[in-house]
């Protein structure tokens, strides 16, 4: 019997969960775990907490999600922890979907501090919500790093990649061979029976995965990330932070070496 996979979902009960879940809820899971994690506050800032309260647990929520029985998950359960939501949420999982913005106090940027925080340190493949319909059309963005190779792997996972029409895209911009870029990502995604395309551009990564992005409306882009933080960070510029910020769909990262 194949080993069962986990999807968290961290909900804070947001706008923005909500529209995470109908996410969840469009696509097809058989035989994967759901867990639904909500991260709770300590009544007193500072207090000391007892061990078992700061680790995951079950637990009732007052207004439990129910998930649709067509995406057929092997078992849902509700777990919480009393901690920073970014603390709670970084454990593992195969994937772990959140919404773009949450309550916190970056809550007036494109993404909210927990999301902003996750998808600079992602501790299992991570994907931000932005809409909550099947995923049809996916833009799979390589440049051949050990990156971009563990996001193709976690694309080619998904239980719903049959139904999807993925494009591999790859930007020419002189440091990378475009050509064995997207060799390599179809040949990782060959086994699993997608439809797939390729697509090759030219110049500066950030910019022309914005214009192609904004031409071609998918419904969910996947990128490999560095996690780039700090000052190495600010110099270097991250292609998939900016991308994740802004792109109007869902977008998909994975960290080939998780924090």
């Amino acid at each position: 019997m194949s080993e069962t996979r986990t999807l968290m979902f961290g909900d804070d009960l947001s706008p923005a969960a909500d529209v995470a879940w109908l996410f969840i809820n469009s696509q097809w899971w058989p035989g994967w775990r759901l867990e639904v994690v909500t991260a709770q506050l300590p009544e007193t800032p500072g207090m000391v907490l007892p061990l078992e309260a700061t680790r995951l647990h079950p637990w009732q929520p007052p207004r439990p999600r129910a998930a649709v029985p067509a995406a057929e998950f092997a078992e849902v359960v509700d777990l919480a922890a009393v901690g920073d939501p970014r603390v709670v949420l970084s454990q593992a999982s195969d994937l772990l979907v959140i919404g773009p913005r949450g309550p916190g106090l970056l809550k007036a940027l494109h993404l909210g501090s927990t999301a902003d925080w996750l998808l600079l340190h992602p501790p299992a493949p991570l994907l931000i919500a932005r809409h909550g319909q099947p995923v049809q059309r996916l833009v799979l963005c390589t440049d051949g790093s050990a990156h971009a190779r563990a996001v193709t792997d976690v694309v080619a996972a998904l239980p719903w990649i049959e139904r999807m029409l993925i494009t591999v895209v790859a930007v020419d911009d002189g440091r990378i061979d475009p050509d064995a870029a997207t060799d390599d990502a179809c040949r990782q995604l060959a086994p699993s029976g997608a439809t797939v395309e390729v697509h090759v551009e030219h110049g500066s990564p950030t910019a022309v995965l914005h214009a192609y992005l904004d031409a071609t409306a998918p419904d969910l882009v996947a990128l490999g990330t560095r996690g780039l933080t700090g000052l190495r960070r600010l110099r270097m510029g991250s292609t998939a932070s900016a991308v994740a910020r802004t792109a109007a769909c869902s977008v998909l990262l994975a960290c080939a070496d998780r924090e």
